[in-house]
């Protein structure tokens, strides 16, 4: 896979044909470990246009999400395109509530929820230029999981290099391990996943929390049964820096019930710093 400019080329993010909405063609380079759109296919494109109408309320300053909350509603397709909308719903002069839409191109809401913005006093290093919404491209073969085996016999064939990672946790340079008994996502970040300031953007952050909280929840479903991630709620404390080393992400489950499950995780930098913390809200559905 040739190495991304940034963000926005690695997930297909793009302006549509007005110039000024931001869409997003997806495909099977973002698909998951089952073949399958999850929310953190979509995460780069809803921090972005979740802080965007707070950011060009005063664009001498630059400005950051504190916390990103996006709840799952249609599953999109590998082969979807989806645009995304943000309004601004309160601020003050270093603080504002926006809710952000995904929806496909046939009108079909994916995805909604909020994010709280805050304006920083660090330097901004120029905005990358976005361009078009790049064109579909044919949907190579996807990877599936055997239906017969249970989540944790899953994971530890990940673990193990037996099945696949998925194309958008190779994306990530990505990892799956149980460690003290709770599964972790290892990435390994890059240059092109910073954002204007430098540091990881926050679309990203929220790529690898969900991913890792995706690998969670499948360590815990058993035969016969699917899963998909409902809502999923990450605060964000520290940018990682995106100079080649890794992150950790330990997810835990709170509750798992036949229906529906909720896990917390947690990243973290090598020497143990609490970059971000993330909650979600799974439901369990028979294959």
């Amino acid at each position: 896979m040739d190495t991304p400019r940034n963000p926005f080329d690695a997930f297909g993010i793009g302006l549509v044909d007005d110039g000024t909405t931001l869409g997003q063609q997806l495909s099977d380079k973002v698909a998951d470990h089952r073949g399958l759109i999850e929310l953190s296919a979509l995460a780069v494109l809803f921090d972005t246009i979740g802080g965007r109408p707070f950011y060009e309320l005063d664009t001498s300053a630059a400005s950051l999400q504190a916390r990103v909350i996006m709840s799952a509603l249609h599953r999109p397709t590998v082969t979807d395109r989806v645009i995304c909308t943000g309004q601004v719903r309160m601020h003050d002069d270093g603080y504002g509530t926006s809710t952000t839409d995904i929806t496909t191109t046939g009108g079909t809401l994916v995805t909604t929820g909020l994010t709280r913005n805050v304006r920083v006093g660090r330097a901004a290093k120029t905005r990358d230029e976005i361009g078009g919404l790049p064109a579909p491209t044919p949907t190579g073969p996807l990877p599936t999981t055997d239906p017969h085996l249970p989540g944790h016999k899953i994971i530890e064939a990940i673990a193990h290099g037996d099945h696949p990672l998925g194309p958008i946790a190779d994306l990530v340079n990505g990892s799956v391990a149980i460690h003290d008994g709770a599964t972790r996502f290892t990435a390994i970040t890059a240059t092109w996943m910073a954002n204007m300031m430098g540091t990881m953007h926050g679309g990203m952050i929220g790529t690898i929390g969900a991913l890792a909280c995706s690998f969670g929840a499948q360590a815990h479903t058993q035969p016969e049964t699917d899963y998909q991630i409902l809502d999923f709620d990450i605060g964000f404390y520290r940018s990682p820096a995106v100079d080649g080393t890794p992150v950790h992400v330990d997810v835990t489950p709170i509750k798992v019930g036949r229906r529906i499950g909720s896990f917390e995780a947690s990243m973290r930098t090598e020497d143990r710093t609490l970059l971000a913390r993330a909650t979600a809200d799974v439901r369990f559905l028979p294959r």
